[in-house]
């Protein structure tokens, strides 16, 4: 007697490989943290206020402190970044937390009016300042 041979069926269609498989809980909750730290407005930035009229900025690219002018002082995203930076440099140096608009540019109203230990930061480079003009009796 011949031997039935079983029949085999044909070979499945191989699934198509999605493009884009489903995220697993993991990369979800990741995902979710970078967004919310994208969209967070704070910034921190590295102070010394050595005199009430007077504050330095620093500008690690230039590795150089900015008289009374914010602006262009380095924003780190994280405390601990600028903690470390701190930590490198001479006693006296504090982080200071501010805000950022939509464009990443500095909030000054954010810092307006911030003491750091007893002294309150300097914003605006002195020459700059408006004068008042004093009326004459």
């Amino acid at each position: 007697m011949a031997a039935t041979r079983k029949k085999t069926t044909a070979a499945r269609a191989t699934r198509r490989v999605d493009d884009n498989p489903p995220l697993t809980a993991a990369e979800r909750r990741e995902l979710e943290r970078r967004i919310k730290d994208a969209d967070d407005p704070r910034r921190y930035l590295l102070v010394s206020a050595t005199l009430p009229w007077f504050s330095l900025y620093y500008e690690i690219q230039e590795d150089a402190w900015l008289i009374d002018d914010p602006r262009r002082a380095t924003l780190f995203k994280r405390r601990a970044a600028a903690t470390a930076i701190r930590e490198l440099m001479k006693p006296g140096v504090f982080v200071v937390p501010c805000t950022v608009d939509a464009r990443g540019k500095l909030v000054l109203s954010s810092i307006a009016g911030r003491k750091v230990g007893k002294l309150r930061l300097a914003v605006l480079p002195e020459w700059r300042k408006k004068k008042k003009v004093r009326k004459k009796k």
